[in-house]
């Protein structure tokens, strides 16, 4: 099997992976509407509450989602509880349910948009075992989080409405199956200036949540701004790069056969880097960007390079730029503890790729082992294709 695994070529593992990943998603689509119709019942759409504690401020791109709803209906059930029950945990709420017969915990936006659609009824699967405040406090956040619907500081609302159920952050952390880390990360957002936060609240250019998560760390007020000014110049220096013609054929020669690993001497940087070096770091970036595999081989091969470290850092922290992660993420006081794993574990492949990439750059010619091994996971792992005559451009 694995032999002929390894007969494939690098596109069709690829397109296989591709297959595979669709197949799987339309496996889980179909189980999940089987459920849905062996475990829920349509309910008319007057007797349906908001949940009026619903953690999400707005509920946005509901014209686009009633759209849809017009042409095909609302396939996916809303989560509700009885509306008694809610009453009876939430009695300073019971005026905003009147006479309806369910709130909805889990699906609001899909119920506003049901709404602006005109559905008569929806289908509902009915949660009878949040009976108390907790309870439902739980039911409703882990369906928001496990659906990824909240913003970032819709999320930092939830955990600290329930800690003030549950008493510790710890707690927080343990009902909703999340590690401490997790909680801490979105904790984080507390330490935010104004600035910042409403950065993050419009999206700038430049702000991801990992970076604000990041700049959370940074009590003092000027130093958090100068951090995120830094961040923000760089991402508008990269937005003002001319972008190359990927497509476009080079001195006649086609984008295949510019790929050809023959290392030349140059510079760790993007100056002066021939066609050869800046292909592979294209394959770098994409790598970055899309790998999710165990990269330990990659690190193996990293350790193995005799590589100015902060050049290393330098590289990497680019690509960690372009990717949309942030260059952040190689930061050493936001290393401690299990916090970030993710955005870690892309900073460690992007740290590899780096110090493999410039040792190769340095000294292909005459370490023809490393390079070799380098180009191997490169060309195995990504669309970077090797020329045949690979073996002989390293020693030549």
């Amino acid at each position: 099997m694995a032999g002929a695994q390894n007969s494939l070529s690098v596109a069709e593992r690829r397109a296989q992976r591709e297959a595979e990943r669709r197949a799987e998603q339309g496996r889980q689509r179909a189980e999940a509407e089987q459920r849905a119709a062996g475990s829920g019942f349509e309910v008319a759409i007057e007797e349906l509450a908001n949940n009026p504690r619903n953690a999400r401020e707005q509920l946005e791109g509901l014209e686009g989602l009633a759209s849809t709803y017009e042409s095909v209906g609302l396939l996916q059930p809303v989560a509700a509880i009885p509306a008694e029950v809610f009453k009876a945990a939430f009695p300073e709420n019971a005026d905003e349910i009147g006479d309806a017969r369910f709130v909805v915990i889990g699906g609001n936006r899909r119920l506003a948009a049901a709404r602006l659609a005109g559905l008569e009824k929806l289908p509902v699967l009915v949660n009878r075992k949040a009976t108390t405040r907790k309870n439902i406090l739980v039911a409703a956040a882990t369906e928001n989080l496990s659906r990824e619907e909240l913003k970032p500081f819709e999320e930092l609302a939830t955990i600290e409405e329930l800690k003030k159920e549950f008493g510790t952050y710890e707690a927080v952390a343990k009902v909703l199956g999340k590690s401490g880390g997790w909680v801490s990360q979105r904790r984080r957002l507390h330490n935010l200036q104004p600035e910042v936060r409403q950065a993050l609240e419009e999206r700038i250019p430049g702000m991801t949540i990992e970076l604000a998560r990041d700049l959370g760390t940074i009590k003092d007020r000027d130093e958090q701004l100068a951090a995120w000014e830094q961040e923000r110049a760089l991402a508008a220096a990269r937005d003002a790069e001319p972008k190359p013609d990927k497509g476009r054929k080079q001195g006649g020669a086609s984008k295949k056969a510019a790929k050809k690993p023959v290392p030349k001497q140059g510079g760790a940087g993007g100056d002066e880097l021939d066609e050869a070096t800046k292909a592979r770091r294209e394959a770098c970036l994409a790598t970055v960007l899309d790998f999710t595999e165990d990269a330990s081989r990659l690190h193996i091969i990293a350790l193995q390079a005799s590589t100015d470290p902060d050049e290393a850092v330098a590289l990497a922290s680019q690509w960690l730029g372009e990717a949309g992660i942030g260059a952040s993420a190689l930061s050493l006081p936001s290393l401690p503890g299990d916090e970030g794993k993710g955005r870690q574990a892309r900073a460690a492949l992007a740290l590899s790729l780096a110090h493999c990439e410039i040792h190769m750059v340095r000294n292909g010619g005459n370490d023809a082992a490393h390079a070799s091994a380098y180009l191997d996971w490169l060309g195995t792992h990504t669309d970077y294709e090797q020329a045949d005559d690979a073996e002989s451009a390293l020693t030549a």
